[in-house]
């Protein structure tokens, strides 16, 4: 009766692990994309404003022409960008995703950990510990940003892929 508790314990620790491993690659994919809006939108009103001011747009001779129409626009475009990043709290977004994944990663190989080991241990040794891990999962699904299903699955996919094996963990070829 108690090895079947150690197992079906050790059953869950793969169950998490995997959920993890699904999250976390994810979760640092999304952050990828949302490093690179986030510079777009820091980027951009840069290079917005330097066309607004630009002598070859500019034509201060004759204020009427379309081209005042077009710097005027452009500026206008420029100081939206940060009023847009703001509101989107992109800046927190990046740090927001990049903690939670790194946090499911680290879960991800405390429960693989455990459950290497926890076969071998007894039911009262091992579900305090695996109650500790849960504690920890529970933290982390309470602060991480929900994960857009996009990425969800373009995590999957490479890890289905093979892009997060590890070598140690590949049979040897003969």
């Amino acid at each position: 009766m108690t090895q079947q508790r150690v197992n079906e314990l050790v059953k869950e620790c793969r169950r998490q692990e995997e959920s993890c491993k699904y999250t976390a690659a994810g979760l640092y994919n999304w952050q990828k994309t949302a490093q690179l809006w986030k510079n777009g939108f820091i980027i951009a009103p840069i290079v917005l404003g330097g066309f607004a001011s630009s002598q070859l747009i500019n034509d201060g001779a004759n204020p009427a022409t379309w081209t005042n129409y077009v710097a005027a626009g452009l500026a206008l475009l420029a100081g939206f960008f940060p009023a847009i990043f703001e509101a989107l709290g992109m800046d927190m977004r990046v740090r927001e995703i990049g903690t939670a994944a790194g946090e499911f990663t680290n879960l991800r190989d405390r429960f693989r950990l455990l459950g290497n080991v926890g076969a071998d241990m007894t039911f009262e040794e091992l579900n305090p510990a695996f109650e500790q891990l849960m504690d920890r999962m529970d933290a982390a699904r309470k602060t991480s940003p929900p994960l857009p299903e996009r990425y969800f699955k373009e995590g999957r996919s490479k890890i289905e892929a093979g892009d997060y094996d590890f070598e140690i963990d590949e049979p040897k070829a003969k």
